[in-house]
């Protein structure tokens, strides 16, 4: 029978998905982080549990790994991703072959959950970055089956999402390729629901939210949009980093689960095909590549994503290092830091609601406001000359 590491568990689902029996459920703990609970009575020890956690085997080193800067051709494509467009690119491909693509999407009433996609047409919610951990559902059930069924499958997620359905799955397929993004750590769904609580009281009923926009704050983590249902149409409302406690504490690293402070993925040996994140620092590169408007770190990580890559031909793409990917990727070289404060967002979890958190959190953080707002009078080519200083 499966013992319960809390210290280590990822929350990715894979053995609540294999159970044979359907004897292990969720149950929330620490900040509301759903863990594994096994029902002991209906538990008959076939270890199908055990032997599809991905928490202590260890990771297979690639030899073949290359690293690009990536940037989307298409301009409309480029300003709705997060950075460049890599993942759209992937994902086209695939939908080429008359492929599935899993991935992360923001549903009605903001639940982030893994959906499968068919094709372009409801594809737009995989797009851009969701910054709490997504419920992998039954995916790995239904990835299984389209791999069976001779379907090509992408599936995109957190490195620990993607380890648990190599292991769920139990052996290498042709037709499978996955996507792991360079991740700083995640939030717990109930964490962002107490947070949707304050937002849909000062700005009405909320449709959509995304942390990263570009129409707003350009490519950076500086903000986001508000998308209001208002009675005669829907209205955009921007929001900044600092003046939102969700997404400023994510930022800082005190809401991640457990586990991402011990993330044995937090570096170059990848378990995806595909690696994704944000080339931060590409600037400094001076690459021949226009990277004003989002760029992607893309690394490909074997030779079967390579044929694929190869065959894209909606990016522009400049090879660069491993080294200087992961030189301003901090997530490619070491685990976020646990920090003290993190004790501090658990009690206020615990005994405040919504609005009381940002009220404590605006009182608390003046200076990081009054500074966000500064900093975001600053011209684009002025932040970039800091950013430069600074390194």
């Amino acid at each position: 029978m499966l013992t319960v590491d809390y210290e280590k568990c990822t929350g990715c689902g894979a053995c609540v998905q294999r159970c044979p029996k359907r004897c292990i459920s969720w149950t929330e703990r620490e900040f509301g982080f759903r863990y594994p609970q096994i029902d002991k009575d209906a538990c008959v020890n076939c270890g199908q549990c055990e032997k599809v956690c991905p928490i202590d085997k260890a990771l297979e080193v690639s030899a073949e790994q290359k690293a690009y800067a990536a940037v989307h051709k298409d301009d409309e494509v480029l300003a709705k991703s997060t950075s460049g467009g890599a993942f759209t690119a992937i994902a086209d491909a695939v939908f080429a072959q008359g492929g599935i693509v899993y991935g992360a999407a923001m549903l009605d009433g903001m639940q982030v959950k893994h959906i499968r996609t068919s094709g372009k047409d409801d594809f737009e919610g995989l797009r851009s970055s969701k910054y709490l951990q997504s419920d992998t559902g039954t995916t790995y059930q239904m990835v299984e089956q389209d791999l069976k069924q001779g379907k090509t499958v992408l599936y995109s997620g957190t490195p620990c999402q993607i380890d648990g359905l190599k292991n769920f799955l139990g052996k290498d397929y042709e037709n499978l390729y996955t996507v792991d993004i360079v991740c700083h750590g995640v939030g717990s769904q109930a964490y962002f629901d107490k947070y949707m609580d304050y937002a849909r009281e000062r700005y009405g009923k909320i449709k959509a939210l995304r942390f990263r926009s570009k129409e707003y704050a350009g490519w950076s983590c500086g903000g986001g949009v508000v998308v209001v249902d208002s009675s005669d149409c829907l209205k955009k409302i921007p929001y900044r980093d600092f003046d939102n406690y969700y997404y400023s504490y994510f930022l800082s690293g005190d809401i991640y689960r457990k586990s991402c402070y011990s993330c044995k993925y937090a570096n170059t040996n990848r378990v995806g095909d595909f690696t994704l994140g944000d080339y931060w620092g590409v600037e400094a590169l001076n690459l021949p590549l226009q990277t004003k408007n989002g760029c992607s770190l893309l690394l490909v990580n074997n030779r079967h994503a390579m044929l694929l890559l190869d065959e894209i031909e909606s990016l522009d793409r400049v090879e660069t290092t491993v080294e200087q990917a992961a030189h301003c990727n901090k997530q490619l070289n070491a685990p976020s830091k646990l920090m003290d404060s993190r004790q501090n967002r658990i009690g206020e979890y615990e005994s405040m609601s919504g609005q009381q958190i940002q009220k404590e959190y605006l009182k608390n953080h003046r200076k990081t406001v009054v500074k966000g707002q500064l900093k975001a009078l600053m011209p684009y080519k002025l932040k970039l000359l800091i950013r430069s200083a600074r390194k």
